[in-house]
């Protein structure tokens, strides 16, 4: 018997091999390879229309929904991150409380390893004090926050370059045609150029 298809998921030695048509969802960790920064969350199988499953969702490609994880994801690229599912559930109600249990239970709030900004998806977030903490204060300031503005240097390939202000890496990709996984991947070494770029660089700026 061929095996299945899980997409980039791994999966959790007390999951093992797993018809998705016999569950809900699964419960999931994805794990930054580089510095070992997680996330928890869940992911629906099938998407629905007035609680009856009308297709198959797009949980083999799936990458989260945060804010925090998916520019990581995309600027250095899904051969860094392991994708894990942790356990599968046949409701919805046993899958979304045991994803806050799993949250809870690795105290994804008391750490900043964790990519999680709240559990359960709205109603609990970090503690205001752990705010205050240098790891934390140093993992979001400048370039590593995906949300820097500031003033970037882009090089093409003719030897020309534009000095970018108050505008994030990503907007400006959006708006002019570019692929901000595929920058990155230049500033890494890993491609030579994309389209008529051949660098990217931050100016004057704190990493």
């Amino acid at each position: 018997m061929p095996k299945r298809d899980y997409g980039h998921w791994e999966l959790d030695d007390k999951v093992g091999e797993f018809d998705p048509e016999d569950y809900f969802g699964f419960v999931y960790r994805i794990t930054n390879k580089l510095n070992g920064k997680k996330y928890i969350g869940c992911k629906h199988l099938k998407n629905f229309r007035k609680g009856k499953p009308v297709k198959v969702s797009d949980w083999k490609t799936y990458c989260s929904s945060s804010n925090y994880l998916k520019p990581d994801i995309e600027g250095l690229g899904k051969e860094n991150f392991e994708f894990l599912i942790l356990s599968l559930w046949k409701n919805k109600r046993d899958l979304y409380y045991n994803e806050v249990k799993q949250q809870i239970f690795e105290g994804v709030l008391e750490q900043d390893d964790y990519y999680n900004a709240n559990v359960g998806g709205k109603r609990f977030y970090r503690p205001v004090s752990s705010y205050s903490s240098k790891e934390y204060i140093k993992s979001v300031s400048g370039t590593k926050n995906h949300s820097y503005k500031g003033a970037f240097k882009i090089t093409f390939k003719d030897g020309k370059f534009i000095i970018v202000k108050n505008q994030t890496v990503k907007d400006f990709c959006a708006e002019n045609g570019y692929q901000t996984s595929h920058i990155y991947a230049v500033v890494r070494g890993d491609r030579k150029s994309h389209k008529d770029i051949v660098g990217m660089e931050y100016v004057n700026a704190k990493n």
